[in-house]
């Protein structure tokens, strides 16, 4: 048997936050590239979070029943 480490997750990579595409220059090539993979990003969160949180709900359905019209 091998004395491998456990598997980690990597760090996450950290960005640095820039002004949104809309205040941006647009003759700024570099900066309107950051802008439009901050907002690709920032898109890719919040679809995950969704992601997230359904899962949890059904989960939540599977355990709990789906209750959401009973009266107490």
């Amino acid at each position: 048997m091998s004395t491998a480490e456990p598997w980690e997750y990597p760090d996450h990579k950290k960005f640095e936050r820039v002004p949104p595409l809309e205040q941006v220059d647009p003759t700024d090539h570099k900066a309107v590239y950051a802008a439009r993979n901050q907002k690709i990003r920032d898109g890719w969160v919040k679809a995950m979070e969704a992601r997230l949180i359904k899962e949890k709900l059904d989960e939540c359905y599977r355990t709990e029943g789906v209750n959401h019209c009973k009266l107490m």
